[in-house]
């Protein structure tokens, strides 16, 4: 059961998923999140729900913040499990056995956001030619992960990762709890 999450945690961390919106009935709401704004062009970019800061300092910087959702069914022990057995090097390493570029993981931990178990990982990746980083949180559901993945150009993600939590916490999840 580890492994299958690993893999579906990974996956829908750096996957990109189809058809973005700002609400997706059943899943979450990204209309109203202080300091953000939804973007269609990012969305259409990414191939991902893509939010910008309201100011426009995402030209600076690089600075989004995306929703992927997917179905992965678990319990909130079973979610807790998984999420205690992760570690930054483990997560960095499941992320390059799936083709993404990363160079180093920062920090690994658990935390309930929405009133869920959620896995937050600090991290540094090669993307499009750029070294990036990014705040990754995957949140446990009873049968949806929803990914949670904001990325700002290196050396921006401290700057950058009170936004980052605010887009986090400013989400809305109607995705059923696990129990």
């Amino acid at each position: 059961m580890r492994a299958i999450w690993a893999v579906g945690i990974i996956w829908f961390s750096m996957a990109a998923m189809a058809e973005g919106q700002a609400y997706q009935s059943g899943l979450y709401d990204g209309r109203s999140i202080p300091g953000w704004t939804y973007s269609e062009a990012g969305t259409q970019s990414a191939n991902l729900p893509t939010w910008y800061p309201s100011d426009g300092s995402q030209n600076q910087d690089g600075a989004n913040c995306n929703v992927g959702t997917g179905q992965i069914n678990g319990t909130a022990a079973q979610w807790n499990e998984y999420f205690a057995s992760v570690t930054p090097q483990s997560f960095v390493q499941q992320l390059r056995s799936s083709g993404t570029d990363a160079t180093q993981g920062y920090l690994t931990e658990i935390v309930t956001l929405n009133g869920r178990p959620a896995l937050r990982n600090l991290l540094a990746a090669n993307a499009s030619g750029q070294q990036m980083e990014f705040m990754i949180m995957s949140v446990s559901g009873a049968d949806t992960l929803v990914t949670i993945t904001c990325t700002a150009l290196s050396g921006q993600l401290l700057p950058r990762l009170e936004e980052f939590y605010s887009f986090a916490e400013g989400l809305t999840l109607y995705t059923a709890a696990p129990r």
